[in-house]
C-alpha cells in the first residue's frame, strides 16, 4: 500500500470515527397520512415504557452503530426483579439470585412469562404484552421492542406514544400542528422495525423534542 493510499484510509477511519452515531425512530400515527420519524444521536439508554401504578419499566440500550437498533433491553418487573435481554441470552435477576437462559424453554419471572423463539422474544404478564423482535442477520442483528398490548392509558415512554397531528399545507414546505404548535417537517423515510421483515416507509421527519412533545433528555436514563 502506498503512503497516499494509507493516508486516505486513515482519513476515512478518522472521519467515520468522528461522525456521531444516529438512530431513526418511527412513530405510527393512527388515521394520519404518514407516520412521524425522528433521530436520536449516540448510543444512549432510552426509557421505552413505564407504568406508574405497576412500577413496570422498560429501558433500551442503543447500539454504537448507526441505525443498529438496540443491543440490550432491560425490563424491571418489580422492585427487585429484572429481565435482561440480549441477542444471545436472557438473564433474570431476582434479588441476589441470577439465572442465565440461552435456550427456548419458557421462563417464569414472578407472574411474568418470557418465551424465546427464533426471531422474537415474548414477554407477557397481566394485561401487558411486549415483543422484542430480532432484526438483521448474524453480526448485524439487533433487538427492537414492540408493545402489543398495554394495561394502562397512563403508561409513559417512547413505546406508549400515540401521536396526533394535523397537516398545515404551505408552499414550499409543510408544517404539522401538534398540540397547538406548528412544527416544520420534511418528508423522509424510515425502516419500520415493528414488523419482520421490516419495511421502509415514508414519514414526516422532525426533531426528537417535537416528536416526543418534551425534551429528549426526559427519555434518557
Amino acid at each position: 500500500m502506498t503512503s497516499v493510499s494509507f493516508n486516505c484510509v486513515t482519513l476515512l477511519i478518522l472521519y467515520y470515527s468522528l461522525v456521531p452515531v444516529s438512530h431513526r425512530f418511527l412513530l405510527k400515527a393512527e388515521n394520519q397520512s404518514l407516520p412521524l420519524c425522528f433521530d436520536v444521536t449516540g448510543d444512549v439508554r432510552l426509557k421505552l415504557l413505564h407504568h406508574p401504578t405497576s412500577k413496570l419499566s422498560v429501558h433500551g440500550e442503543l447500539d454504537s452503530v448507526t441505525n443498529g437498533g438496540f443491543r440490550r433491553i432491560v425490563i424491571q418487573l418489580n422492585a427487585d426483579l429484572y429481565v435482561d435481554v440480549e441477542l444471545n441470552k436472557i438473564t433474570v435477576r431476582e434479588g441476589s439470585r441470577i439465572t442465565h437462559h440461552t435456550g427456548q424453554d419458557p421462563i417464569t419471572a414472578g407472574s411474568w412469562t418470557i418465551i424465546r423463539r427464533d426471531k422474537e422474544i415474548d414477554v407477557a404478564g397481566g394485561d401487558t404484552h411486549l415483543v422484542i423482535l430480532i432484526q438483521g442477520k448474524d453480526a448485524q442483528s439487533f433487538l427492537w421492542p414492540v408493545l402489543r398490548q398495554q394495561s394502562s392509558d397512563s403508561a409513559e415512554g417512547i413505546l406508549a406514544l400515540n401521536p396526533v397531528y394535523e397537516e398545515v399545507p404551505q408552499i414550499p414546505f409543510t408544517k404539522l400542528r401538534i398540540k397547538d404548535q406548528e412544527i416544520d417537517v420534511t418528508r423522509a423515510n424510515a425502516a419500520d422495525y415493528s414488523i419482520s421483515p421490516p419495511l421502509t416507509l415514508d414519514c414526516w421527519l422532525l426533531s426528537a423534542d417535537s416528536a416526543l412533545q418534551r425534551r429528549l433528555e426526559a427519555f434518557i436514563v
